[in-house]
């Protein structure tokens, strides 16, 4: 039986203004992403990765379509709902790992449990299970200046994890970390697709990464020009390239 999409976008679209300047960022944009999947976007600078997946993920409102996560249209919902849908069923991890530092690292994990009405022994054991799974139990005690910068990304997916998320949205989680860490942080990513049955959706510039997703979705000027699964390559036919077509000669 198919897979259903776990996270879908239907014509959504984003501009931004600045003064008299118009910056169309997204330009209606239609995806299905898939459970158990690591799925990455990528693309130059400025093509919108980090646009999408704010809009994807309830952060940034589109202009234009919808937004359906677990089959919720994301963008129908109050504030109020949609902060609860996000604290219920996301899980996040940024390029600036976002962690506390007057905490230490198990204190970090077990913040958004106590969110969640899960305290006490169960917060406790929970928290020590994620940081097992990203291989830090033994460094719980420790401060986030005490930790390397993998180190504090690791936390910052235990942090993720922890909710037991059915959505992980990670926007550019290798980008401030050498080789081997990012290694390790790209290979937890795919764990958790795999193991746990996550989406997992994530932005990334670093070319190393690729070659572990499950699917490469490339982004230029805001259109989804090339879609790539398994080693095989599907190319959207954009509206530029239509309106070539059209002017072609014919043979």
């Amino acid at each position: 039986m198919p897979t259903l999409p776990s996270l879908r976008s239907r014509g959504i679209s984003k501009a931004f203004t600045t003064g008299k300047v118009r910056l169309q960022v997204i330009k209606d944009s239609s995806i299905d992403i898939l459970p158990g999947e690591l799925t990455l976007v990528v693309g130059p600078s400025g093509s919108g990765k980090s646009t999408m997946l704010s809009m994807m993920s309830g952060l940034l409102r589109p202009d234009t379509g919808h937004v359906y996560a677990l089959d919720t249209d994301l963008w129908t919902l109050d504030e109020t709902s949609l902060d609860r849908f996000r604290l219920q069923h996301c899980g996040f991890v940024f390029q600036g790992f976002n962690l506390f530092t007057s905490l230490t690292a198990l204190e970090n994990v077990i913040l958004p449990l106590q969110y969640l009405g899960v305290q006490g022994r169960e917060a406790i054991e929970r928290a020590q299970e994620a940081l097992e799974e990203v291989g830090l139990q033994a460094r719980g005690h420790l401060r986030p200046t005490e930790l390397s910068g993998g180190e504090k990304q690791r936390v910052a997916i235990a942090r993720a994890l922890v909710k037991r998320p059915q959505l992980i949205f990670a926007d550019e989680p290798t980008s401030a970390l050498d080789k081997n860490n990012g290694q390790i942080v790209i290979d937890l990513l795919k764990r958790i697709a795999t193991v746990h049955g996550a989406t997992v959706l994530g932005v990334t510039h670093d070319p190393r990464l690729l070659s572990h997703a499950d699917r490469v979705i490339h982004l230029e000027d805001g259109v989804v020009v090339r879609d790539e699964r398994n080693g095989t390559s599907s190319n959207i036919v954009t509206e530029h390239d239509h309106v070539l077509m059209q002017t072609q000669p014919t043979q």
